[in-house]
């Protein structure tokens, strides 16, 4: 019933899962530091950050392949492997409407930053009600960068899939195309005509852009054997419910990208703070869950200053009605123990891979607390039932 990453289980250094960590929040420290700290700690592989690899090699099937073996190599080196490939930001990127704020996400090595600087150096400027406008020749720049790294993506994956004999999955964002996010709280309401004229509804119009902006990236996880995989968050189409998960899953499903395809990285943090539970969208979804992250969250359970929503204050701030936190702690609203076991009841067998990110906490003592509460929760699950052992 569940997905499978290998064809046969391979059980952690320390857990019955293989335990990974997610690349991109340790992006300020040098990879060989980094890696050398995932093999002493006793991690069993990584999660790519698709933003720092050399992506252009990946432009052919064959640049693609002789990548991915260097890469598997430097992991093997080390008694690792590579386990997913993230793309957050190309897929965020992509699916948004271009603007001053996916453009920060786009390479310095690419064709839109350059344009934008050279329209602000020509003298405009973004107007005063919109200060993240971009023009439309950038704008078009951008999501051809981003959909031409994705591409670059799925190769890699499909190369890394195939040296390493496990299913490399891409978890990553989608955005909200047409502003949808947007519009989330239904005031002022959203007319469906005026003056006689329909309006077509946003929330449809959103996932049809989907399809169309996605649509070539995901033919080719599919030519590759590989998954796109939505980690469901605020700001993306599927916000961290069951409901608008599956708005978006039947949606695709419909026009052809099914779960061979597409599907989700679980990743209950942003779950918990909405009041959703991580174990009934398991449940929910077992067939689309391909890869997993492990990532704690405190949530205030009384009053606040600043809400759920946070006021408008960042992220970690201390006023917030959540903030991040180390996976497994006391102070995690999630139970890793409950994860754990319910992806062994719908039959996930795979590596999972801890995302990190506890402002009140060092990164690598806060790394290394997560990989033990991990392997502390992850116990292998039971091959038999109980009660049948009381015979006389």
């Amino acid at each position: 019933m569940g997905f499978k990453q290998t064809a046969q289980h391979k059980t952690g250094k320390g857990s019955y899962h293989q335990i990974g960590l997610v690349r991109g929040q340790f992006g300020g420290v040098p990879e060989a530091k980094w890696i050398k700290f995932l093999a002493d700690s006793g991690f069993d592989g990584w999660e790519e950050a698709a933003w720092e690899l050399d992506l252009r090699r990946c432009d052919t099937d064959e640049g693609a392949t002789a990548y991915a073996t260097e890469r598997v190599n430097v992991a093997k080196a080390h008694g690792l492997e590579i386990f997913t490939v993230a793309t957050h930001l190309q897929g965020q990127v992509l699916g948004d409407e271009p603007s001053a704020k996916t453009l920060n996400f786009c390479s310095g090595k690419g064709q839109a930053r350059p344009a934008y600087k050279a329209w602000r150096a020509a003298g405009n400027t973004p107007p005063r009600t919109d200060p993240y406008y971009v023009p439309p020749e950038v704008a078009k720049l951008v999501h051809q960068e981003a959909e031409r790294d994705l591409l670059a993506c799925a190769r890699y994956a499909g190369a890394l899939s195939r040296l390493q004999g496990r299913k490399v999955a891409l978890p990553g964002f989608v955005g909200s195309p047409a502003n949808c996010w947007s519009h989330w709280f239904l005031f002022p309401p959203l007319p469906g005509s005026i003056e006689g004229y329909d309006i077509p509804d946003v929330r449809q119009v959103s996932l049809e852009l989907l399809v169309e902006r996605f649509g070539n990236f995901w033919k080719e996880c599919k030519k590759q054997g590989v998954t796109f995989d939505l980690e469901c968050h605020p700001s993306e189409r599927a916000m961290g419910d069951i409901e608008s998960a599956g708005d978006y899953i039947r949606f695709l499903g419909n026009n052809g990208f099914g779960s061979d395809v597409v599907g989700f990285n679980l990743d209950g943090s942003h779950m918990e703070w909405q009041n959703v539970s991580v174990i009934d969208f398991i449940r929910e979804y077992p067939e689309f869950i391909h890869c997993a992250h492990v990532k704690g969250v405190w949530v205030a359970r009384e009053h606040c200053r600043a809400g759920r929503l946070g006021g408008h204050r960042p992220m970690g701030h201390w006023t917030n009605g959540w903030n991040f936190v180390t996976a497994g702690t006391a102070r995690d609203a999630n139970s890793l123990e409950d994860i754990f076991i319910e992806l062994n009841r719908v039959g996930f067998d795979g590596a999972v891979s801890i995302e990190w990110e506890d402002n009140d906490a060092d990164q690598f003592a806060g790394a290394r607390a997560a990989l033990a509460n991990c392997r502390r929760a992850d116990l292998p699950p039971s091959g038999l039932k109980h009660d049948e052992a009381l015979k006389g």
